[in-house]
């Protein structure tokens, strides 16, 4: 009795041990997914943005640093519809972008890119990594408790005949 409950401690642990990995896994393949989900959709709006909407009563600009010293302008507009705006060909440089008349059109000026969080994860995306987290963590739940009736199949039939056989 004593060597199964050795192997099932080591399997227990092995698989906890798998558990963990997947779980890791799937973390780090939900933020590969996001970062290239967030790549797409701040590209997207770098060489296909058109329109420019600012209101300056709810319109934060995000300012990015291009490669000729030349600020990329984002324009969030929380009260719009498509509350992501930019225009392609327009670049400022910091001098305009600190003027008066540039601060005086929006609500507030940021000096960075936004952040994921704030460009392109959604509720959803929260719903959709939940949901896959919670699948991968299910299967392996699922996986313990199989292992366990198996076990205590070996341990029964132990009990009875004294004699241990795996399937």
């Amino acid at each position: 009795m004593e060597f199964i409950k050795q192997m099932k401690k080591r399997e227990f642990i092995e698989m906890g041990l798998k558990a963990l990995a997947a779980l890791l896994a799937a973390f780090l393949a939900i933020i590969l997914m996001e970062g290239m989900i967030y790549g797409i959709e701040l590209n997207s709006l770098k060489t296909k943005g058109t329109s420019t909407l600012t209101y300056s009563a709810s319109t934060v600009a995000y300012c990015i640093k291009q490669d000729n010293d030349e600020y990329f302008i984002l324009y969030y507009n929380e009260d719009s519809s498509q509350q992501w705006s930019a225009n392609k060909s327009q670049t400022r440089t910091l001098e305009q972008i600190k003027s008066d008349e540039f601060k005086s059109t929006v609500k507030k000026v940021v000096m960075r890119a936004p952040t994921a969080f704030e460009l392109s994860i959604t509720p959803i995306h929260f719903v959709v990594m939940s949901v896959f987290v919670l699948a991968v963590a299910g299967f392996f739940t699922y996986k313990f408790i199989s292992l366990n009736k198996e076990y205590q199949k070996v341990e029964d039939n132990f009990r009875k005949t004294g004699t241990i056989e795996l399937g």
